[in-house]
């Protein structure tokens, strides 16, 4: 970690009319998520009812990413995003945004972010780019949606306030953005959800708990901080027990690097509380040549 007196503050604006956003305008639907293999960090995309990416969660892979030696047009193909297509962010930690500077298309999509306190190279290029906007502060704990045509949405949710302005340091795990997946069912299909928490415990976000209120099924997950052991609490475990019980086979995808120097991912934690689900870990697509995996509803 840089020093704390290094670190600086997310400079964007804020955005004025989170409603006036419509990633979604002509989405018929949505089939679920596409988690790329960019080493450790993460990058992930949304997908509409065609497969095609409608919206980009991340776009990070630090250690063991696969852009180290390529051309920059590889992470352009490996990640295709830019354009009209919303990306955001989770929070400003590097290996959640470090693979954008290294191609082209992810500088020219429109960003909607979390301001946090963070690294000064997050702030230098954050501050290179023309479309990005902030999640005002006092929209924090409160859940959005982005709706396609059939009722399926992406909610998301600012999870706690940054620190005041006299602040050094941030922990932008515990404030950044959680997203999740819902398939409302409307067209026949069986309701569900795919939760994607960026780094933060599952039981920090309050429309996952919502969720699970609603009765909605547990499809898939992308395990919170690339499977840490940290930030585990009997919250986190109760929610994810109580609702894989409800859940049929949910898939469990953990984002990261094999080796990687944090020890990621603590799959016991997983396997002891969502018995049965299946796992995937993203470092193993590399040797199958294959660029990411998915979780579909």
């Amino acid at each position: 970690m840089a020093a704390a007196t290094a670190r600086a503050k997310i400079g964007a604006a804020d955005i004025v009319d989170v409603d006036g956003l419509r990633p979604l305008a002509g989405v018929r639907g949505l089939a679920g998520v596409r988690v790329y293999d960019v080493g450790q960090g993460d990058g992930i995309a949304i997908l509409g009812m065609d497969g095609e990416p409608v919206l980009q969660f991340d776009y990070g892979g630090r250690q063991g990413n696969p852009f180290s030696n390529a051309p920059m047009a590889d992470v352009d193909m490996h990640m295709p995003t830019g354009g009209e297509r919303l990306l955001m962010i989770s929070h400003w930690d590097e290996d959640h945004w470090c693979s954008a500077p290294r191609g082209q298309s992810a500088k020219a999509a429109r960003w909607l972010v979390p301001r946090q306190i963070t690294s000064p190279r997050a702030v230098k290029f954050s501050a290179g780019l023309s479309r990005i906007s902030c999640i005002p502060e006092d929209h924090v704990g409160q859940s959005w949606r982005f709706e396609a045509e059939n009722g399926d949405a992406i909610w998301w949710e600012k999870i706690a306030a940054a620190p005041d302005v006299f602040a050094r340091e941030e922990d932008c795990n515990r404030t950044g953005v959680a997203l999740s997946v819902v398939k409302a069912g409307e067209d026949g299909s069986e309701p569900g959800v795919i939760l994607l928490p960026g780094d933060a415990p599952f039981d920090r976000v309050g429309h996952y708990r919502d969720h699970f209120g609603s009765g909605l099924r547990l499809k898939g997950l992308v395990a919170f901080h690339h499977g840490a052991g940290t930030h585990w609490t009997k919250a986190t475990e109760q929610l994810l027990r109580e609702w894989s019980a409800r859940a049929d086979v949910p898939q469990i995808i953990y984002s990261c690097s094999n080796p990687n120097a944090y020890e990621h991912p603590q799959t016991k934690r997983y396997e002891d509380n969502i018995p049965g689900g299946v796992q995937m870990r993203t470092a193993v697509l590399r040797g199958q040549g294959v660029a990411y995996t998915d979780i579909l509803f």
